[in-house]
């Protein structure tokens, strides 16, 4: 659900958007400085980049297995998770147009 809505807004396939992992060029700073209105600023600074005309490019790197312990994200918290990020990415642009 999450990958098919940043489909809907990036216009391309974007894996992962949630990891808060960036190279930024310094044109980005500004975009990425801004304070952040959603409880999903990983999304929300991607979309920004894309409004901005910028390139956003996901590159792929190696994550390896937990070796202990579990998620802290789980049952209703999971769920919760899911529908702030498909809230946020699919309000985002109207929600910008508001005055």
């Amino acid at each position: 659900m999450l990958r098919r809505s940043l489909r809907l807004q990036l216009g391309r396939p974007f894996a992962d958007a949630t990891s808060g992992m960036y190279a930024a060029a310094a044109s980005a700073f500004p975009f990425l400085a801004q304070p952040y209105t959603t409880g999903a600023p990983e999304v929300q600074g991607l979309l920004r980049l894309a409004d901005a005309g910028l390139v956003v490019e996901e590159v792929p790197v190696n994550m390896r297995e937990r070796t202990s312990g579990e998620s802290r994200i789980s049952g209703k918290k999971a769920v919760s998770l899911v529908l702030t990020l498909t809230g946020t990415i699919l309000l985002y642009r109207w929600a910008r147009r508001r005055p």
